[in-house]
């Protein structure tokens, strides 16, 4: 039994490993979601999230990823409350997210080829995106930096919604009962 136990241990240790190692473009969906959300787990928390609560919150991201194939930075904060607040036994129906993207993070909602005809890279914030907008994650950009950026309407990612201004965005989301965040 304990050589069973302890061969148990060395294959999910080994999954894990491969999981890690994995290159972000590797994983889609969920995995991505937990794998950039993925935070040590806290054993007992003594101020936990009430799974009953409704959860309203957005995010300001305006910088561009560090290298142009790189994931904005903005981007990694939803994976982490979603994987944080399911942790405490949040259901996925009580968690209500939105992204407002403007300035230098605005090219990186583009699709990949329009992307790739900018920068020479592929889109690495692409599958995150995707997997964000799969798990009701709203994206959401300032219709004015598409303008001020030179950001092509049409060459945007099929989910994403184009707000008039990002302050308007953030006025109808907090109208909406959302807490927002500014980096």
């Amino acid at each position: 039994m304990h050589r069973t136990l302890l061969r148990s241990f060395a294959v999910a240790t080994l999954v894990l490993a491969t999981l890690a190692a994995a290159p972000l473009g590797a994983q889609t969906g969920e995995a991505l979601i937990r794998q950039i959300g993925g935070t040590p787990a806290v054993t007992d928390p003594t101020f936990r999230a009430p799974a009953d609560l409704t959860y309203r919150l957005a995010w300001h991201v305006t910088e561009a990823p560090a290298e142009p194939n790189g994931i904005a930075a903005g981007f990694r904060s939803p994976p982490n409350l979603l994987r944080q607040l399911e942790s405490n036994g949040v259901p996925r129906r009580n968690i209500k997210l939105a992204v407002i993207v403007h300035g230098t993070a605005t090219p990186s909602l583009l699709n990949n080829a329009a992307y790739k005809a900018r920068t020479g890279a592929d889109n690495g914030s692409l599958a995150l995106l995707t997997a964000l907008h799969e798990a009701g994650v709203q994206i959401i950009v300032c219709g004015q930096a598409l303008i001020n950026r030179n950001v092509p309407r049409d060459q945007l990612l099929p989910f994403v919604q184009v707000a008039t201004t990002a302050t308007s965005a953030h006025a109808i989301l907090a109208a909406q009962g959302y807490e927002i965040f500014t980096p």
